[in-house]
């Protein structure tokens, strides 16, 4: 039944997904846990259904692995800029496949999940020219307060504001769950491409200067006690992920 369900992922479209902003884009997420010592043919059945299935950009998939927590090994695939008329297309052979040749591989699965990508906290990533994933990615999941979600999604935009500000060259995007979760739960991604070029911030005390250079004399303190009493007491989970070329679209070879 588990294995069932993976391969309806791909066919259910869900139709309150119809009344969603037709300008904004959206993205789809699954997590897979393979079978143990059955990785090898998990990649080779999925990458004869990117060859089949996901060779263009209006059906392209990004793989990344997990290479961190307990969650060390599984996969994340990414469908990148749906928007609603997207999920009115018939992809019933892609579903089928998937069912018949890769679910019997998959020891566990999230699902399909649905973001909305929240453009106030996107830095350095152009929807019009994307351009090449990032090698590297960290993923840091929030699960928010009801009450909460201002003083969040404020927090967020602001650091991302004085990030842009300081000049930080790496991805960063931002995404609400819409389906397959939690209305509360927030994804933060960053990229990068090479751990020694990597120039996140720990926020010291220049960038709390800049801070609150644009926003107010004590302010990067206040919203961030506010952000941190906005979260779950569970609310904050990081991993770091590592691109797989050979089952993400335009790299397969």
């Amino acid at each position: 039944m588990k294995n069932l369900l993976i391969g309806l992922a791909l066919l259910v479209c869900a139709s309150s997904f119809a009344q969603r902003n037709a300008e904004n884009d959206y993205w789809n997420s699954w997590r897979y846990t393979v079978k143990q010592g059955m990785s090898a043919d998990f990649e080779a059945a999925v990458a004869k259904k990117m060859q089949m299935f996901n060779n263009t950009a209006e059906t392209g998939i990004i793989t990344y692995r997990v290479v961190t927590g307990k969650n060390s090994g599984t996969y994340e695939r990414v469908e990148s800029m749906k928007y609603p008329k997207d999920y009115d297309m018939d992809r019933s052979a892609e579903g089928q496949y998937w069912q018949k040749n890769v679910s019997k591989f998959v020891e566990s699965s999230s699902g399909q999940m649905r973001w909305d990508r929240m453009n106030n906290a996107t830095l350095n990533w152009d929807p019009e020219n994307p351009g090449t994933p990032s090698k590297y990615l960290e993923r840091t999941t929030f699960d928010v307060k009801p009450s909460g979600t201002l003083h969040f999604r404020r927090f967020v935009a602001r650091i991302t504001k004085t990030m842009e500000k300081r000049g930080n060259k790496n991805v960063q995007l931002m995404f609400r769950c819409i389906s397959g979760g939690s209305d509360n739960m927030y994804v933060v991604v960053r990229g990068w491409n090479s751990y020694q070029d990597r120039p996140w911030t720990d926020h010291d005390s220049t960038f709390e200067e800049d801070y609150n250079e644009q926003f107010g004399w004590g302010t990067f303190r206040e919203d961030r006690i506010n952000f941190d009493a906005a979260l779950e007491s569970w609310g904050e989970r990081t991993e770091t992920m590592e691109l797989v070329p050979a089952l993400s679209t335009g790299m397969m070879n």
